[in-house]
């Protein structure tokens, strides 16, 4: 039986990562276990020709990626790579990969060019400001200890110097097929969900859907600049597919039932967060109590990973509700990221 292992990070990890065939020449690539940065993606091989669903949060994890597949690449060199979304997590390592075709949809493009990897080197002096402020004596000035230590985990086992910002090449809107040495490959756009410009690929002929992060398995998803509703839309579109197999963006390889489960994460979410704002709750309080609740801990997913993060999906909907822009400002997201802090304190989270 092969052993989990560790995370990049010395946790005991949940589920085995690196290579994982799928058959019929597609490849899965899984980082346990599946939290900030902890992304998977994915190699689909034809004749003499192969795509990559993308890279990964630094250069040397996505050269350790690419040197595992490179067995596979050397008859078959990658002719298109593709990058479901702007995260940093799915393209920070494209330089990576020469003579590539890169292609996103338009919206996730343009979100590339105002996301580069610079962010991240920038929220290193961020961390440094939390610790400072940390010190200064004034009431809960734990918590900016705390937003410094979650971030400093987060950002700990990944080196984001020396990145060159490589953005999509290609870009299209609703849906390209590509021919892979032979064989279709579907792009199909599906955001606003996740972020602003998702896309799924699918792969006809092995049944196989990459989701990127449109599924989360066994880890609490994050909704940023996307919608709740339009990520059950997202769902239905790759249940109507109906592939074996789903590659998500983050943990372990599922299937149909993988997505159903996030589909009812995000009605059940829904549902749970108008009732609180009706009663003029923050989203903080309405996060609180509903990741507190027995009502989501009955639920299978009350059991995953990362339930601090619900925060940042909850203050989106309430974004939504109250007709206001969906695009986070820096300061925004970053006061996301101190309360997704602040609340796996309270949660007792590790």
């Amino acid at each position: 039986m092969e052993t989990p292992g560790t995370t990049l990070s010395g946790e005991t990890a949940r589920f085995p990562g690196g290579l994982h065939p799928i058959g019929q020449g597609v490849t899965a690539w899984l980082t346990p276990n599946g939290g900030w940065g902890e992304s998977n993606a994915g190699l689909v091989c034809g004749n003499g020709a192969s795509l990559l669903v993308d890279t990964l949060w630094d250069l040397d994890q996505t050269e350790a990626m690419l040197a595992a597949f490179e067995p596979q690449t050397k008859s078959a060199p990658i002719q298109h790579l593709v990058n479901t979304h702007a995260d940093g997590d799915h393209w920070f390592g494209n330089e990576l990969v020469d003579s590539a075709e890169i292609i996103a949809t338009r919206t996730a493009a343009r979100l590339m060019k105002q996301h580069g990897p610079g962010r991240m080197r920038q929220l290193r002096a961020v961390i440094a400001l939390y610790r400072l402020m940390g010190i200064v004596p004034w009431p809960r000035r734990g918590d900016w200890r705390t937003s410094a230590d979650y971030l400093d985990a987060m950002m700990q086992p990944f080196d984001f110097t020396g990145i060159k910002a490589t953005p999509a090449t290609t870009t299209f809107s609703s849906k390209q097929l590509l021919d892979v040495g032979g064989r279709d490959v579907l792009l199909l756009e599906v955001g606003p969900a996740h972020t602003a410009g998702d896309l799924i690929v699918h792969v006809p002929d092995a049944k196989v859907v990459f989701a990127g992060d449109v599924v989360f398995n066994g880890i609490t998803p994050v909704l940023w600049d996307g919608s709740a509703r339009n990520w059950i839309k997202a769902c239905d579109r790759i249940l109507e597919l109906k592939p074996d197999t789903v590659v998500p963006g983050h943990g372990p390889i599922t299937d149909l039932a993988g997505v159903e489960m996030m589909r009812k994460y995000w009605h059940f979410l829904r549902t749970a967060v108008r009732r609180h704002f009706e009663k003029g709750r923050s989203a903080y309080v309405t996060a609180s109590f509903i990741a507190q609740s027995d009502e989501f801990h009955t639920q299978p997913f009350g059991k995953w990973a990362g339930s601090e993060r619900m925060v940042i999906s909850v203050h989106c909907i309430y974004r939504r509700l109250l007709g206001r822009k969906r695009t986070l400002p820096i300061r925004m997201r970053l006061k996301l990221l101190r309360q997704a802090a602040v609340l796996a304190r309270e949660l007792g989270d590790d």
